[in-house]
């Protein structure tokens, strides 16, 4: 009998952890690659040698699903990113039709602007927004729903990270805002010919990550961002924290996830889904068809003591134990990921004062940890934040996990970064 075969859509970045899972459960893994756009963002190399095949797409969905079916039984096409969603929704309806989302809503899932459309047609409450390159309409706009001198979000509608996100305080500079996008190439390839226009909203920032198996939506894990302002930016992520599952403190960010996801069409494979809890309620960020990045994964293993993960659940999945797959998870020990800050562009001179942390109780591992003589640049968002790495942190009591992020902090004071 032929070994099973799953196709991972450029895996890169967190996707990359799925391969050597399958092969452990005696599954084949493929690679697909759009040649077109491979490369644009990504956080980790791709390695082919991992792979049993490397398919690459050029346009014809019939001849590259033709191509992947002669390598064996296919029981999956998982994205590893969000701009891939669509051709592999597409495979999938060639070679897997039962385990696909759903594919007229392809589209919601990958544009952020029509990802709220839908939640917002499914009965949920989602930020005010508009997507549009015209001054006039987008004023129009402004004037329409009561948010004239109000704090606005200017950012493309499908991106990765923080990639082009601008803050226009008071209202004031989005048209600059704006012209600075169109016409510009985000970080997944796209033009940019229309820009997202949303109000400012507060509140506290959740990532909840899960795996759908026939639309039932499976948690791995529940996060919480802390981002910070410097003269970078507005929205750099200083930590992200797990949480545990526990209904009665999250449920309800977990009801309002799950009707998003049900709003955009999941049904099957990862998505990382980021909201807010606001003094108004629930409120979407953004839904992504893929798994958490930064390899995220791997924290939640440790934070679950191995148990529970986007991989391991999409392998259960393709080894045919996907009805079996729980609702939650159990959260052995309080991890955090302490994300290194560069305050400026240059070369790190003594990134060795970072050793000193492995004493820290917590400590647990690093992950892309700069390096003496590596160039970086300035952060802005997560994924220059990756050009710095970050610090695990794993502890039985989170007040030592919390004291250990400021130990942290204080090592970063004494980072030399030398100016271009």
């Amino acid at each position: 009998m032929d070994r099973p075969v799953v196709v991972l859509a450029e895996p890169f970045s967190s996707a990359s952890l799925i391969p050597a899972a399958l092969r452990e459960a005696g599954i084949t893994p493929v690679a697909l690659i759009d040649p077109s756009v491979a490369g644009i963002g990504v956080l980790t190399a791709f390695r082919d040698d991992e792979y049993a095949a490397v398919i690459e797409h050029h346009g014809d969905d019939a001849a590259t699903a033709e191509r992947i079916r002669a390598l064996g039984t296919v029981v999956g096409v998982v994205p590893g990113t969000d701009r891939i969603e669509g051709l592999c929704g597409r495979l999938g309806q060639i070679l897997t039709p039962d385990r696909i989302n759903v594919p007229e809503l392809a589209a919601a899932r990958r544009n952020k602007y029509l990802s709220h459309q839908a939640v917002a047609a499914h009965g949920l409450d989602i930020i005010k927004q508009t997507y549009a390159a015209d001054h006039a309409e987008i004023a129009a706009w402004i004037e329409r729903e009561g948010l004239a001198g109000r704090d606005l979000v200017v950012k493309p509608a499908t991106s990765a990270g923080t990639d082009g996100v601008g803050f226009a305080l008071g209202g004031k500079g989005w048209q600059d805002l704006v012209d600075g996008l169109l016409g510009t190439v985000n970080r997944y390839g796209a033009v940019n010919d229309k820009v997202l226009v949303q109000e400012y909203i507060t509140g506290m920032e959740y990532a909840i990550d899960t795996v759908s198996y026939e639309g039932r939506h499976s948690l791995t894990d529940i996060t919480r961002y802390r981002k910070v302002q410097n003269a970078n930016g507005w929205a750099i992520y200083d930590n992200v924290e797990w949480l545990p599952y526990d209904l009665d403190e999250y449920g309800h960010v977990l009801d309002y996830t799950f009707g998003c996801l049900d709003a955009v069409g999941f049904r099957f494979w990862a998505a990382h889904t980021e909201v807010m809890d606001t003094e108004h309620g629930m409120r979407l960020v953004e839904i992504n068809p893929r798994p958490a990045g930064a390899m995220k994964p791997l924290c939640s293993e440790v934070a679950t003591a191995g148990e529970s993960s986007q991989v391991s659940r999409i392998v259960d999945i393709c080894a045919g134990r996907g009805a079996g797959l729980p609702p939650g998870f159990n959260l052995h020990q309080r991890v955090m990921a302490v994300f290194l800050i560069a305050e400026t562009s240059g070369v790190v001179r003594n990134a060795e004062i970072f050793d000193r942390a492995r004493d820290l109780p917590s400590y647990n591992r690093p992950v892309f940890l700069v390096r003496t003589g590596d160039r970086v640049e300035a952060t802005t968002d997560l994924v220059s934040s990756m050009t710095m790495g970050y610090i695990l942190l794993a502890h039985d009591d989170v007040e030592q996990v919390y004291a250990d992020r400021e130990a942290i902090r204080a090592l970063e004071k004494e980072l030399v970064i030398e100016p271009d």
